[in-house]
């Protein structure tokens, strides 16, 4: 009788430690780097894929931005454009915004893919007019870029230029808007905090190289460059919190994923930083290209794209690989991460979506 209460027993705590062995495991070992679906524009994918509304947006080197059923990968709507499309595509208010090289700045809905504004350059643009990534909405605004030096607001509502800020030289990252103010990293190695009512620049930083587009996070602004330094202010107060080199030159915006931001840089390396101090917890070697797409953090996992057209997929913690996938070619544009999948974007033509 003692034996058979002494083996319930024993069953009970083998089961209860099978329970707490199934709790501890990470919520990253969910993502199984298994394809789900392959959507193919019929042209190589040029700009960041975003995620939104049950759909993925993307846009392509001729003009078009694909609206994809994240379910299924069926398309819900193309827009066909003129010009290749840059940047990520911004969405709000079930709208989406999104860049074309030219300077074509145009509001889809999000639901349909039928006009809602679209803002053009002059008949006779020049490179002054172009544009080189994407833009940000905020404020009833629409933000982005040009080619001559200017960033640029329109009116989100219907597209007509509200003001211009002058950075001197020419502009290559996207602004960002958070906070209540637009940061702006310029060529110049100069980061601005811009007011979006006015366009005049309230405060700002600087570098010893091209900053590329900030980021917020906690009321703090974390900025990179190319002189290799990650940086981090308190937005509130304009207090510098920390600088770090990662000793090679940073290409890609920060992105912060938990205790860590995450960078890309031009030797083909990912760098992970102390969010907290900016410590360097690790460094990856792809083993190819210009890191071009930013770093995407989510579930214990960052998702990064090799110059080679591989994407690799590291543990957050310790930087070691967890799966690779190989895209049928380059791998310029961010990926998104939504709902457990993350989706891709391939100058092959396709769009990927990893579950």
């Amino acid at each position: 009788m003692k034996l058979s209460i002494m083996k319930r027993i024993a069953s009970i705590f083998f089961m209860a430690a099978i329970l707490i062995s199934a709790l501890r495991i990470s919520p990253a070992s969910a993502w199984s780097g298994k394809l789900g679906w392959t959507y193919n524009a019929g042209y190589p994918i040029s700009s960041a894929v975003v995620a939104a509304g049950g759909l993925v947006l993307a846009g392509d080197n001729v003009g078009n931005l694909h609206a994809v059923h994240a379910a299924s990968g069926q398309a819900a709507w193309v827009y066909k454009g003129s010009n290749s499309v840059v940047g990520q595509p911004s969405v709000s208010d079930n709208s989406v915004v999104f860049a074309q090289a030219d300077g074509t700045i145009t509001s889809l809905s999000l639901s349909n893919g039928t006009v809602i504004w679209r803002y053009a350059p002059p008949v006779e643009s020049s490179a002054a007019d172009t544009v080189v990534d994407g833009t940000t909405v905020g404020d009833g605004k629409v933000f982005f870029v040009k080619g001559d030096g200017k960033m640029v607001a329109l009116s989100a509502k219907d597209g007509k230029a509200l003001w211009t800020y002058g950075a001197g030289l020419e502009l290559r990252s996207a602004p960002y808007f958070s906070d209540g103010v637009v940061f702006l990293g310029e060529q110049r190695g100069v980061f601005s905090a811009v007011n979006p009512k006015t366009g005049k620049r309230d405060w700002g930083g600087g570098a010893g190289g091209a900053i590329n587009t900030p980021v917020t996070d906690g009321g703090n602004v974390y900025f990179s460059s190319w002189d290799g330094s990650v940086q981090s202010v308190r937005i509130k107060g304009v207090i510098p919190q920390w600088k770090t080199s990662v000793d090679d030159p940073v290409t890609t915006p920060p992105f912060v994923g938990g205790d860590k931001i995450f960078v890309g840089t031009a030797n083909g390396k990912v760098a992970a930083l102390s969010k907290a101090d900016g410590s360097v917890s690790w460094n990856f070697d792809t083993q190819g290209g210009t890191v071009l797409g930013t770093p995407v953090a989510a579930e214990g996992l960052v998702f990064v794209s090799g110059g080679q057209g591989t994407l690799f997929v590291l543990d957050a913690a310790e930087g070691t690989v967890r799966f690779t996938f190989a895209a049928g070619g380059g791998i310029n544009g961010t990926p998104a991460f939504s709902g457990g999948v993350l989706f891709l974007g391939s100058t092959d033509g396709n769009i990927y979506a990893i579950r």
